[in-house]
């Protein structure tokens, strides 16, 4: 069973390697750049703030909001594809405080609805409600199948009259389903630090076969290491890497940024 469980582990890892993250700046590493205020043209622009980001440097945010406000960006897509969005987030205020509200949209610019219309759309929410609220850094995923006659997906938050904070981090699209370990709970994250200053990944809970992976699949460290403790790789070259690991018998993985 342990010899079948790391063998789909290792391929898990290798599928989601090589999946193109079509969101650019998903992180906010490069401040705004790629993203705008809208689609609605009263919208205003987010918060870039510092050091209070999932991956321990930037998110977008917005705080005490007053009116209804959003960003966005679009890429193009292709018809018949599975995409799966997943993005982090925390949500304050009254419990209306938060929202994904992206689209589909054809060549002409028409929105194409998953379903029969925006209600029942996954990309206007969990069932087109609020985004549940969350002190803490919480992951929203969905999978979705692009529809006949798209071209472009338009990736949109929104924020909400009393949200005390809507913050956001962390956007992932890529085609196929993620790997297991990037949709589980939060609890189950294994890493603290996914951006990497200091050489140091920091552990937040016992993980065993922990293995770092270059983004081509090559595997370049292999370790075990206990909750609050680190594993140093600072023989490892500048970049993005996948590190997986076993936590409380479940299989995780998470990217990091080695700076």
């Amino acid at each position: 069973m342990k010899k079948i469980f790391t063998i789909l582990g290792i391929v898990a890892v290798a599928a989601t390697a090589n999946a193109q993250n079509l969101v650019t700046n998903p992180t906010f590493n490069n401040g705004l750049t790629g993203w705008a205020a809208g689609p609605i043209a009263s919208y205003t622009a987010p918060t870039l703030v510092a050091a209070d980001g999932h991956n321990g440097s930037n998110s977008a945010q917005y705080q005490n909001a007053t009116a209804t406000t959003g960003f966005y960006q679009e890429f193009p897509v292709t018809a018949g594809s599975t995409y799966t969005l997943s993005f982090w987030y925390k949500a304050t205020g009254d419990g209306t405080d938060a929202r994904i509200w992206s689209n589909y949209k054809d060549a002409a610019g028409t929105i194409i609805y998953q379903g029969t219309d925006a209600a029942s759309d996954p990309l206007r929410g969990p069932n087109n409600l609020y985004l549940p609220t969350a002190s803490t850094w919480t992951q929203h995923t969905v999978t979705v199948v692009a529809p006949a006659g798209v071209t472009t997906f338009q990736l949109a938050v929104r924020a909400y009259n009393n949200a005390t904070v809507a913050a956001f981090d962390d956007f992932s699209m890529t085609t196929g389903t993620l790997a297991v370990g990037e949709v589980l709970p939060s609890k189950y994250r294994m890493i603290k630090n996914t951006f990497v200053k200091n050489n140091e990944i920091t552990f937040g809970a016992d993980a065993k076969d922990v293995k770092v992976y270059t983004l081509t699949g090559q595997l370049v460290k292999t370790a075990s290491v206990k909750a609050n403790g680190t594993l140093n790789i600072a023989e490892l070259a500048e970049g993005n890497y996948i590190v997986t690991g076993t936590v409380n018998n479940q299989a995780v993985s998470q990217k990091i940024l080695k700076n």
